[in-house]
């Protein structure tokens, strides 16, 4: 009898460890976004991404969004991400802190990519090889790597299509960023520096011949209503890799980890492919009402290269200047280029069907 209560007391102390046990709490990690919630990228590529994270960790992780910059703006993501402030920042802007990323910046050197795709292969490949470029991302780790789209040259309906580079001698060119001002002065253009909200208006009193324009947005921001020649130069473009802060990162447990690490090419693919996709959406739609595309192959835009020479020679000076082999980064960077021309992707299951216009 005593030994049957003893047991039964034992089973029930058993029982009541179980349920006061403490049960695995869930890492809520922090995610900035400086685009709007609506941004097709947001809604179509990083959340359902961290969807299915969540998902393949079995609620081990969540997520909690601060769109449009109401955490960090692009200028503070990625000292967010050191400080702790921000855990996951979808599109870090270290565009905007070009000084602590110099190495990194032989991507935008002009003219070298044709499709994002491409460009953001060669973005993960260079990281993933050349020590300079990693130490640049201390604090930060990679989830995946992503260009924004290219700028483009895009003429006025009543002045004749750059076709090539003796044709844009002299035009008066706009654009909203240091890069197109200063690529339109090597290109023998006359640039014009002009506010974004200002670009529409220039345009239409034809106080411009063109504009330095990503191609993706074109139509929504209406520059199709006066431009009907795009020449797909391949020009200026940021770099917005996705990234953890690595306080973050070295919270997380090796299963964890490895989940990130084995979609990292999926996020890569699908941010390269979904902006590939609206730019040749916004080309189909223009082309069939009839306007001119020209596009350049690898020895036309050689020529192109060539002219902005200075901006390659800048570069390379800054690379001697803290001891660092420009040319054999710029050599990688080529090798790479040349390995994933013409790349096509490949789709992952979590991106759904409804990506693509």
């Amino acid at each position: 009898m005593k030994l049957a209560t003893w047991m039964k007391t034992l089973a029930g102390a058993a029982a009541a460890s179980m349920l006061l046990a403490p049960v695995a709490q869930a890492l809520e990690i922090k995610v900035g976004s400086f685009e709007p919630e609506s941004h097709y990228l947001v809604q179509h590529v990083y959340i359902p991404y961290l969807e299915e994270i969540e998902r393949r960790t079995n609620g081990e992780l969540t997520f909690k969004w601060f769109h449009g910059g109401t955490l960090v703006k692009a200028p503070q993501t990625v000292d967010g991400l050191k400080s702790g402030l921000v855990d996951l920042v979808v599109t870090t802007g270290i565009f905007t802190q070009e000084s602590q990323f110099p190495a990194t910046h032989v991507m935008t050197l002009p003219f070298q990519f044709d499709s994002t795709v491409e460009a953001n292969h060669v973005f993960q490949k260079l990281y993933n090889t050349v020590p300079e470029v990693q130490a640049e991302f201390d604090g930060l780790v990679p989830l995946g790597f992503h260009v924004s789209d290219f700028f483009n040259l895009h003429i006025h309906k009543d002045v004749k299509a750059v076709e090539t580079l003796a044709d844009l001698q002299g035009l008066e060119i706009g654009g909203f960023s240091k890069s197109s001002v200063t690529y339109s002065d090597m290109l023998g253009a006359t640039p014009r520096n002009l506010p974004l909200a200002d670009i529409y208006v220039t345009f239409q009193r034809k106080a411009i011949d063109g504009v330095w324009f990503p191609t993706a947005p074109l139509i929504k921001w209406k520059m199709t209503d006066f431009a009907s020649n795009h020449s797909l130069v391949g020009g200026p473009f940021i770099m917005i890799p996705m990234t953890m802060s690595q306080q973050t990162w070295d919270k997380l447990t090796p299963e964890q980890q490895e989940i990130f690490r084995s979609m990292e090419d999926e996020l890569t693919n699908f941010t390269g492919a979904i902006v590939d996709n609206r730019r040749n959406s916004t080309l189909s739609k223009v082309e069939a009402r009839g306007d001119r595309i020209i596009t350049f192959d690898t020895e036309a835009k050689a020529e192109w290269v060539a002219a902005t020479k200075p901006a390659y020679d800048t570069w390379l000076a800054t690379m001697a200047d803290k001891g660092i082999d420009g040319d054999a980064i710029l050599a990688k960077v080529r090798e790479y280029t040349t390995e994933f021309k013409g790349m096509d992707y490949t789709a992952a299951d979590w991106w759904g069907n409804d990506w693509q216009e």
